[in-house]
């Protein structure tokens, strides 16, 4: 994984696409020296998407599987009066 400014990113834009792309590589962008942000190919960035929807899922499940049991609507009806 290649770590640059953003401004060196800008000046050779179509390098770093083309690195990230075909290479495979992954490039880092600072601003003052602090990372910032990332240039990812398209196959890394469906992957991370996938794992995120595959973790989103997971907690969805886990909440489902802790929460307190649905009472019907005609139950609370039949307890509490149609009033």
């Amino acid at each position: 994984m290649s770590e640059m400014p953003i401004s060196v990113a800008r000046d050779h834009l179509g390098e770093v696409v083309s690195r990230v792309e075909h290479a495979h590589e992954r490039a880092v962008l600072t601003k003052h020296g602090r990372p910032v942000a990332a240039v990812v190919s398209m196959d890394d960035l469906r992957r991370l998407e996938a794992a995120e929807d595959e973790a989103d899922l997971a907690a969805a499940r886990e909440a489902l599987a802790a929460a307190e049991p649905r009472v019907a609507h005609h139950d609370v009806l039949a307890e509490f009066g149609d009033d």
